[in-house]
């Protein structure tokens, strides 16, 4: 098949989503498929590119070109909920140029998508929803550290403007409250917490949602068993908290947790050390004494480090899926995490790790005690985790993907 992917952003870019296209894109190729990906061009990066045997295509858009104003940050763009005319013009000359088999959106970019979908250029049309993008215009569906109950114009707009600033937000907002999402043939979710807020979405008459979990590279488990010890890490056991490092993540709840952890520890060696690894934010939490946080610290010492962990915590507010988590559990840590949004459908409470209440501190100290305190659930829960995440790899996940192609294309 030839397969052409939409998404925003794309490698040297990497977050959980592009770091999950990338995988899908080279296991793809691998099993014989060309694949191509269009993003959106950023300052640093070629316009034209092979990465891995995928073909990388960055094309320009109104907010990256007329108005650079609009992006907080010019390295990582991002595509507005209406068509950009720019993105649309570009996706049209690349299907004038090639045939595809089938195109594959990933989030925001669908909207330049969906003008052509009933043209003569138009091809079969899948799209995952990696997070709540196609309800939520801040992409988390929680609203003052709850789940959402709902979308509502005015309260979108309210909502959203701590992110994007008054005008921005009324914006974005109006506009997804405008799409219809015609031009969708095929509907993922990659968990069922995304699915299920996609039934408040405005999708087309009775388009099933099919859950189709994120996916992680074949070996993460060598990576991590392969690649050296860091050697910024403690010298004594230390707990690990992998991701942005906002309230939105649980952060706040981490630090509370983990100060009553130091405040009650009584073994005869000295509390774990807390290691925080994330990217930068302007909300990050003041950090309580005995932490250490590093940025952008390269994915194989990642690896390294959840190996070495004694526990491992994810305590976000709501998570589309959690890659973090199934990283985590690969890499052999005894995992903690929030029972809220896709980390359900990753960890099984009891098994693969231990699910808290989100935004309980309480529920997580006492969960943390319990995986330093006892060895053999420790030991449990890191063999059945590696068991786990063997699940969510590309070796598993691709040939469902493959299988959504082919059906997507025969109905079409």
């Amino acid at each position: 098949m030839k397969i052409l992917h939409l998404s925003n952003l794309y490698a040297p870019v990497i977050g959980g989503l592009e770091r999950s296209i990338a995988t899908s894109s080279e296991e793809l190729v691998r099993r014989g498929h060309q694949v191509t990906v269009l993003t959106l061009a950023t300052p640093a990066a070629a316009h034209h590119e092979t990465i891995n045997g995928v073909r990388v295509h960055r094309v320009r858009s109104v907010a990256t070109t007329l108005l650079p104003g609009m992006n907080g940050d010019p390295g990582k763009p991002f595509h507005p909920t209406a068509p950009d005319p720019l993105t649309t013009a570009a996706i049209a000359r690349l299907l004038r140029a090639e045939h595809y088999d089938v195109v594959h959106s990933h989030d925001w970019l669908m909207y330049s998508y969906l003008p052509l979908r009933r043209s003569r250029l138009g091809r079969p049309h899948v799209h995952t929803a990696h997070d709540f993008g196609l309800t939520c215009v801040r992409k988390t569906y929680a609203r003052d550290g709850r789940r959402c109950s709902g979308p509502g114009l005015a309260r979108c707009v309210s909502c959203a403007s701590a992110q994007y600033g008054g005008p921005r937000s009324v914006a974005l907002t109006a506009g997804l409250h405008a799409q219809r999402h015609r031009g969708i043939d095929a509907l993922t979710a990659i968990s069922t917490s995304v699915a299920d807020a996609l039934t408040r979405a405005r999708l087309p008459t009775g388009l099933p949602v099919r859950v189709l979990s994120s996916l992680v590279p074949d070996g993460l488990d060598d990576l991590a068993r392969d690649t050296p010890r860091p050697d910024w890490l403690p010298d004594r056991d230390y707990l690990l908290f992998v991701g942005a490092l906002g309230p939105h993540k649980g952060l706040d709840v981490l630090f509370e947790a983990y100060r009553r952890l130091v405040a009650g520890w009584a073994g005869p060696a000295p509390a774990p050390a807390l290691v925080c690894l994330g990217t930068r934010r302007d909300d990050t939490p003041p950090a309580p004494p005995g932490v250490l946080i590093r940025h952008d610290v390269p994915h194989p010492q990642v690896m390294a480090a959840w190996r070495g962990a004694a526990a491992g915590a994810v305590p976000s507010l709501n998570e589309g899926m959690g890659q973090v988590a199934v990283e985590a559990m690969l890499a052999g840590v005894p995992l903690v995490a929030s029972a809220a949004g896709g980390l359900t459908d990753v960890v099984r409470d009891g098994d693969s790790g231990l699910l808290v209440p989100p935004g309980d501190a309480g529920a997580l100290h006492a969960a943390l005690v319990r995986v330093l305190t006892e060895p053999e659930l420790a030991d449990r829960l890191r063999r059945a985790g590696r068991r786990r995440g063997l699940d969510f790899t590309a070796a598993r996940v691709v040939p469902q993907i493959e299988e959504v192609y082919r059906a997507c294309i025969a109905s079409c």
